[in-house]
């Protein structure tokens, strides 16, 4: 491809997607299997589980697993599920003072890293089993200020499947960022359409003429691809304009990132908003949101910075409901006679790569 300037801006052709993809069944049980059960997924904010014994209850993709923090200050990841009769072991978030949970059926007690402590009636069971027996593990890392889970094996640690989108998350020091703000959204949309909503700029003066469009230059967003994840920098009024000459992207526009498959942030320097977008059914979803703040700025009173920030959060919120409203409608057309496809420009080949990777993914 020639590597003019609309080619540097919009790296892929266009693109059309058979709009049977979004409420397919079957597909979206292939998403879930080989996608979302093979990928990392980023949960909860570490500081949910600040303390020793403090944990979380992590309930998405007909899944339940308990985050911990353990005494040596990592976190451990089970399912939680009694492994005697498939009872639910927790069923809240809290702090563990006792370091035992206790099963509500039968009263197996495992301990906080999900090891089995005490059976009733042991010695009436195959004990060979009984000896060994725990809550399967969760992989879990720790990157960003959040607790990340993986139930593969076999997929990479999360700083070489973050690749350059850990790089690039890198340079703004989030362990120094505060978990401010936070909301959840249920959406009558399948996933991908949420995905697909927050990946481009293009419906800015449209859907957000009077939150957005007279601030973000949405016409000059450059896109990056990085399989399987994505980026694109967007130049915004009274920040690109005033940042000096050779300044790093993200100290002079707004980043956005995709982490594969439905983590996405929206980047200033010194706070960003970010979300992440769970399947709950084909033509339903949840959105859960958060506002990360940074330091105070030289010559910001805390006072001031808090403000500001609460006016971005509050804005950040004005923008996604004018977002649900428009994705809220598609669940009333995703099945129309009229739609057979959906067509992508070169500004939207985010949602371009986006679907190839799960098309790759999903394949037979």
């Amino acid at each position: 491809m020639a590597t003019d300037d609309k080619s540097r801006q919009y790296p892929l052709p266009p693109s059309s997607l058979d709009s049977c993809l979004y409420t397919d069944e079957q597909q979206f049980t292939r998403e879930i299997e080989d996608l979302f059960h093979k990928t990392w997924l980023r949960t909860f904010p570490s500081s949910d589980i600040a303390r020793t014994n403090d944990f979380v209850i992590w309930e998405e993709l007909d899944q339940s697993v308990v985050i911990v923090r353990l005494e040596d200050g990592s976190a451990a990841a089970w399912h939680n599920v009694c492994q005697h009769r498939g009872a639910r072991l927790v069923e809240e978030s809290g702090h563990c003072s006792s370091g035992r949970f206790i099963c509500p059926w039968h009263g197996f007690i495992y301990d906080v890293s999900g090891k089995l402590r005490l059976a009733p009636l042991k010695n009436e069971f195959d004990t060979s089993r009984i000896d060994t027996l725990r809550t399967p593990p969760v992989r879990v890392e720790e990157y960003g200020g959040f607790v990340w889970i993986c139930f593969a094996d076999d997929t990479p640690d999360l700083k070489t499947y973050l690749g350059e989108i850990g790089t690039e998350l890198d340079w703004f020091g989030l362990e120094n960022f505060e978990t401010r703000y936070r909301i959840d959204l249920s959406l009558d949309a399948n996933w991908k359409v949420v995905v697909d909503a927050f990946n481009e700029t293009w419906h800015v003066p449209f859907t957000h003429n009077e939150t957005l469009s007279e601030v973000v230059r949405w016409g000059q967003a450059e896109l990056h691809i990085c399989d399987p994840h994505s980026w694109m920098t967007i130049p915004v009024r009274g920040l690109t304009d005033r940042a000096p000459e050779g300044a790093d992207h993200r100290a002079s526009h707004i980043t956005h990132y995709l982490s594969f498959p439905n983590t996405i942030w929206s980047n200033f320097p010194t706070h960003l908003q970010t979300w992440s977008i769970w399947p709950d059914g084909p033509g339903k979803a949840k959105l859960v949101a958060y506002g990360l703040v940074g330091p105070c700025p030289d010559g910001l009173s805390e006072e001031d910075w808090a403000r500001q920030n609460e006016r971005d959060w509050n804005n950040f919120r004005a923008v996604t409901s004018e977002d649900a409203r428009v994705i809220n409608g598609w669940g009333k057309v995703s099945r129309s006679l009229g739609q057979r496809d959906y067509l992508f420009n070169r500004a939207e080949g985010r949602l371009t790569a986006f679907h190839a990777e799960i098309a790759r993914r999903t394949s037979d």
